[in-house]
């Protein structure tokens, strides 16, 4: 909802279309110059980079490993290797991925020709330790190299800071599809839901009531007419509980609810 008196992205735009600085006039003809010569440019970017490793799975070594990634600096992972990762990782995500995201992550890779490993970005969201004990939370995309037969040799990959934004009870993690050439965006083919907390798994009581008004037949208007809410709310609650489930669609979710007795 717009607060009265209050520009909005457009507004200002328009307002400083066109508008010189009293103070100085920035030209910025030439980008790549400009990186290079202006200093704030170079802090913005120093600082707003994903964090890249490569590691070696033969050897549980990186081969290379950005700066000051949660404090660390590259030292630390370039000679300690897997084992520095290991220390740092927040005990419930390193059991999370150990147990549940990498297997699957193992079986989608094994149902698809060796050759196209590289082609598919994979994506969750994890946390860390920094170097002052806090958690801090990264979304990490990466790609597989494998050998002939489907072993997994090299993983390189890149970590965004995402401690502001993140959900911190659920962790989805997504495969997209890549085009080699770079001629087409990526497509999402895959996305799950996971749990830090095995009672997030669980329907609320709101959502079981939203979800007996699904399988009734009524739309989200009329369900957030009835429960005396927005219907953005009621959309909300669906999109929860389709994530709990990791189900595509409405019917789905009703279906995977009559099977699990839920309703």
């Amino acid at each position: 909802m717009r607060i009265k008196n209050r520009p909005t992205w457009l507004d200002y735009l328009d307002i400083m279309h066109g508008k010189l600085c009293e103070s100085e006039q920035l030209n910025l003809a030439d980008f790549d110059n400009f990186i290079k010569a202006n200093s704030f440019a170079h802090s913005f970017f120093q600082h707003s980079i994903p964090f890249v490793y490569l590691l070696n799975y033969r050897t549980g070594l990186y081969v290379n490993m950005s700066e000051n990634f949660a404090g660390y600096e590259s030292g630390c992972f370039l000679n300690e290797g897997i084992n520095h990762t290991l220390q740092i990782h927040q005990r419930d995500h390193l059991r999370l991925f150990n147990q549940e995201i990498f297997p699957d992550r193992l079986e989608f890779l094994k149902s698809i020709p060796t050759s196209t490993h590289k082609d598919y970005v994979f994506s969750y969201n994890t946390a860390v330790k920094n170097r002052k004990g806090e958690d801090e939370h990264y979304l990490q995309r990466n790609s597989f190299l494998s050998d002939g037969v489907g072993n997994l040799i090299y993983s390189m990959g890149i970590l965004i800071n995402i401690t502001h934004y993140n959900d911190k009870n659920t962790v989805f993690q997504t495969i997209d599809k890549i085009d080699p050439e770079g001629l087409s965006s990526c497509e999402t083919i895959y996305k799950k839901a996971y749990f830090i907390n095995e009672e997030d798994r669980f329907f609320s009581k709101r959502e079981k009531e939203v979800l007996l008004w699904m399988a009734e037949g009524l739309s989200s208007k009329m369900i957030a007419e009835k429960m005396f809410v927005s219907e953005h709310t009621i959309i909300s609650h669906r999109r929860n509980m389709q994530d709990k489930t990791n189900t595509p669609n409405a019917t789905a979710l009703i279906s995977f609810a009559l099977k699990k007795s839920i309703i």
